[in-house]
């Protein structure tokens, strides 16, 4: 008896573990440009998801970094990131041996002062059972531009003081002809190994491939490929799109706009696809395109460049379901703010670029839910520096093992922890969305003025204004969790202006003009606004302040050269026109 309670604690303990330090993996998200110059919008933009909202920084950039993946410890700190040509440490200075990556024509050509040439070719994975040791899986591109070979270089923390070193560097993991980008992970059925899939482009420029390679990644070491043939083909057009697996891994979507979607559902303890699906979209879509999933796993998304799509997973017919949740709006910054890849964050939503050198995210703040109450809110995110179009690479680290199937043979079970984000309405009320990890059963909220709920995603409404202390109780057969954080509930704060002031119908003019413009609102805010005027290469020349109440404004153009201009409309923060 004493032997199996032994055991049993182990396993509840090693689980514990395992969450303790996958949680936060994907916390710190890096973007940039060089040269380091803050005042012309050029440098490195930090995301630093633990802050809620989102905390934004600057810091200076020792590479450029279209391509980029990089990873945080169990924490949430920076550990370190990677561009395919070089790695550097959190101290954002080159790892030691962490250079000449992916070798060969295209290194020579492009990684002394860009990146390499490839999109969704990096991903950054801890070797499983491993407090220290991660591995970096690559892709090369060879002479002639096409993607051969799939590397991996190894990176040990406990090396120079914590700052990491790179001690094996471009191992040939796997080679095969056109082979494409879109490289994804997502976690083993008993909830400590990886898969990663890497699909196959085509076997030649005229013959499309519904081929997919799968390695098994343990504490052992790599494993595969794993040859599946499933769907419909894929041709040469293989670049400028993206792959990702939904939060719970039961689905896999490929995307770009040349091949359409292929959608397929996935056997996170066999590594098989199944039930293949493909969606296409019209002649005139732009090239670029991505996808994400919604944290409930009902709701795909699908960047198609002037257009975003929802499309509706529990739905008979799921092309049929198909919703345009955003289309372009025409902003400049100082580009067009097209859709291009995206990606769930630790918050719940997802962020998605642009296919261009500009200093925005756009921004689905309410993924879960359906057509336009998603509140789809176009460079809903400014940066502090522009940065290229891709956006990291990440697997969903919060996914446990799947409980009670056959590869669940470790004894690890789903622990849940707990987590929300929220939202601030008029009429002192707020918005409560769960955000909790490894499959909880039950919530009890506790709003933190004497009244609950034991609703999934509650709206509670204050009696007055203040701070509150919300907690959120999860629970399952296994575990339960509490998660507490401070909630400011005033009339107007800055997580509410989106909603109060979604980007509106502003009307400026003349156009073009010479001494002086004008702005009207459709309405008077509650909070006073900046108009900010910029040149083309992102520099602030103007700036006036539309009083609160007030709904129009005018701005002196004295001293501004000719040129072309651009404006934005800000309210505590958030750009809203």
């Amino acid at each position: 008896m004493k032997k199996i309670f032994t055991t049993v604690f182990f396993a509840f303990a090693a689980f514990h573990s395992l969450t303790a330090q996958e949680v936060k993996r994907d916390n710190i998200w890096l973007f940039g440009k060089p040269p380091n110059n803050p005042d012309e919008l050029f440098g490195g933009s930090q995301l630093d998801f633990i802050s809620f909202p989102v905390e934004v920084g600057y810091f200076e950039i020792p590479f450029d970094f279209a391509e980029i993946a990089m990873i945080s410890d169990s924490s949430g700190q920076l550990l370190f990131y990677t561009n395919g040509c070089k790695i550097a440490n959190r101290e954002h200075q080159i790892m030691v041996n962490g250079d000449s990556l992916n070798p060969g024509k295209w290194y020579n050509l492009r990684c002394e002062n860009n990146d390499y040439p490839t999109s969704q070719a990096e991903i950054i994975l801890p070797l499983p059972g491993s407090s220290h040791l991660y591995y970096h899986f690559h892709i090369q591109v060879d002479d002639n531009t096409f993607n051969e070979c799939l590397l991996y270089s190894v990176i040990d923390m406990n090396k120079n003081g914590g700052l990491g070193e790179v001690v094996e560097k471009n191992q040939l993991l796997f080679t095969a002809h056109q082979l494409g980008e879109q490289l994804t992970a997502v976690r083993h059925a008993n909830g400590r190994d990886w898969w990663l899939v890497i699909p196959h482009s085509t076997t030649n420029i005229f013959i499309p491939s519904n081929k997919y390679y799968k390695f098994l990644f343990t504490p052992e070491g790599i494993s595969g490929p794993f040859v599946q043939e499933i769907g419909e083909g894929w041709d040469y057009q293989f670049y400028s799109g993206q792959a990702a697996f939904s939060p719970n891994g039961e689905k896999y979507a490929r995307m770009n706009p040349f091949n359409g979607v292929r959608l397929f559902d996935f056997d996170r303890c066999s590594g098989e696809f199944s039930n293949p699906q493909a969606f296409y979209f019209p002649e005139d879509t732009i090239i670029s395109g991505g996808v994400a999933f919604s944290p409930n796993n009902r709701f795909l998304y699908i960047s198609a460049g002037e257009k975003v799509y929802q499309f509706d997973l529990w739905a008979s017919n799921v092309d049929g379901s198909r919703k345009i949740v955003a289309v372009y709006d025409g902003f400049l910054s100082p580009l067009w703010t097209l859709f291009y890849q995206q990606m769930l964050a630790p918050d719940g939503k997802i962020y998605i670029t642009a296919p261009n050198g500009v200093n925005m995210l756009h921004v689905i703040n309410r993924p879960n839910l359906p057509g336009d109450s998603c509140k789809f809110e176009q460079h809903g995110l400014i940066l502090p520096s522009i940065h290229d179009w891709n956006i990291p690479n990440f697997p969903h680290f919060r996914l446990g093992p799947v409980d009670g199937s056959s590869c669940d043979t470790l004894g690890l079970d789903n622990h849940p922890l707990a987590g929300f984000v929220y939202e601030v309405f008029p009429a002192l009320t707020v918005g409560f969305t769960d955000n909790s990890s490894y499959e909880p059963t039950e919530w009890y909220w506790d709003f933190g003025d004497g009244e609950s709920s034991v609703q999934v995603n509650p709206v509670h409404e204050y009696a007055a204004m203040g701070e509150y202390y919300v907690c959120l109780t999860v629970s399952n057969e296994y575990d339960s969790d509490t998660f507490c954080r401070w909630v400011e509930v005033d009339s107007v704060t800055t997580a509410s202006v989106a909603i109060l002031y979604p980007q509106m119908a502003v009307q400026v003019w003349p156009n073009p003009a010479t001494s002086e413009m004008h702005i009207s609102l459709p309405a008077p805010l509650t909070a006073p606004a900046e108009w900010r005027l910029y040149n083309t290469v992102g520099q602030e020349v103007r700036r006036t302040v539309i009083p609160a109440g007030q709904r129009e404004q005018s701005l002196s153009l004295a001293g501004v050269p000719p040129g072309l201009y651009f404006w934005q409309v800000r309210v505590e923060g958030r750009q809203v026109g």
